[in-house]
Formats: C-alpha cells, structure tokens, sequence
C-alpha cells in the first residue's frame, strides 16, 4: 500500500498557453482584426513556440482566431450571421435545458446559480464590466450543468466563448445589462415554481432580446467605422454612387 499520495503533474504547456491566451482574447488584450506573431507570443509566455502553436490551432478549432500558417494568428472579427448562428445554437440547448430543470425544480439545487446572479447584481452596481460578464456565463453554464448533459455544457462553453467576445466588442450600454438581470431573475423564478412553459418563455424573450441588442450595437458601430471613413475623404475626392 503507498505511503504517499503521487505528485500531481502540473498542466501541459500547451494547456497553460491555451488558457492565457484565450484570456487575454477575452479581456481584449488581444484585439480583433490585429495579426500576432507565433514567435512574439511565446516570448511573452516565456514558452517555447510548440505550445503556442498547439494552443492556437486549438483556438482555431474553436472559432474565436484564424490561424495563419507561418504568419500567427488573428483574433476573429463577427457578424451578423455569426451572431444569428450562435443564438440559434443557444436556444437549442438553454431553452431544452430550463425545460429540464424546471421540470425537476424541487430535486435541482438552484444555489450556485443564484450566486451567479447575485454577484452579477454586484458586478453591475460596481460597474465591473469584466466581472459582470463572467457572472452572466457563470449564470447560464452553472443552469446548463444541472442537466447532467455534458455535451450540453461543452457545446455552451464554447459557444459562450464566442458570445464573450462579441459581448466585449459590442455591449456596452449599461441599461441592456440591467435588463439582463431582470430577465435572469424572472427566469430563475419561473424554474423555482416549476413552471416549464413561463421559463421556456423568459429564455426565449432573454436571448431574443440579447441578440437584439448585440445586433444593433454592431450596426451602430459599423456607421461609426463608415462615418470615420467618409470624414477622412479629401474635401474634392470624388466617389461614385451606386
């Protein structure tokens, strides 16, 4: 019988690499659009470039860079029907997974999801941008992982990944993430009475409204960026109209 309990291995490389870049993707460190360097990153990480490398095409495989053989990589840039697909992609898996748990309300220990929402209350009145978004995935993935379905969970992590980088892109008025809570809340309470058909209803309105709202914000954003263009043109630069 051992005496001592074996060593943990620290995590691979490449894992390490993964999550720091994929952090610094989501804090925006890394801008979208910008093209980085294999070798620079690797520098940064105190790493070899093997790890880089394996990070990045997982990273790749996931949707949130483009990774560019002997080049580096780019952080994605999203539009709209990218935004169409994962809320599409959402709706199949949040809307089963409230069914679910609402179903079952009375055996589901809803703590951990309230937590989520409470500190996200906090984060808002803070206004902690960063921390209010962590605790609105935290929200929705801790709800899925009573499913038990760990596909469900895998396939919303990543996606929700993807949906966090357009959230930093794109979200910034603070009255939508007000809204956010208040639609968290009324799905929350739904589940609690175990009422199926009012918390299908709530998810729905709630990524509805979400998609909506990033939606409309990249449109903004997009006659920001035209705008800017047209005010560069010189004064008699002729443009042809079609």
């Amino acid at each position: 019988m051992p005496k001592v309990k074996p060593i943990t291995q620290p995590l691979p490389l490449a894992k390490m690499a993964l999550q720091a870049i994929r952090d610094s993707i989501l804090n925006g460190n890394l801008v979208p659009g910008e093209l980085y360097n294999e070798m620079t990153l690797a520098k940064e990480l105190g790493i070899s470039r093997t790890p880089v490398r394996e990070a990045l095409l997982e990273l790749s495989a996931q949707g949130l860079v483009t990774y560019l053989p002997r080049k580096g990589v780019m952080v994605n840039h999203f539009g709209r029907h990218d935004v169409e697909e994962i809320f599409e992609l959402r709706k199949a898996i949040e809307l089963a997974t409230v069914e679910k748990v609402a179903k079952g309300s009375n055996t589901y220990d809803l703590s951990a999801v309230e937590k989520a929402l409470n500190n996200q209350k906090k984060a808002f009145k803070k206004k902690d941008p960063k921390t209010y978004l962590h605790f609105d995935r935290m929200f929705h993935v801790t709800l899925t992982k009573l499913t038990k379905n760990r596909r469900f969970v895998d396939i919303l992590e990543n996606i929700r990944d993807l949906f966090q980088l357009i959230a930093s892109q794109a979200l910034t008025d603070k009255q939508r993430w007000q809204e956010v809570i208040k639609e968290h809340e009324e799905i929350l309470d739904a589940i609690k009475q175990g009422a199926v058909a009012r918390s299908r209803k709530a998810m729905n309105y709630h990524l509805d409204r979400s998609k909506a709202s990033v939606l409309e914000k990249m449109a903004s954003n997009s006659e920001k960026r035209s705008s800017n263009v047209d005010l560069k043109q010189p004064p008699n630069t002729k443009r042809s109209v079609s």
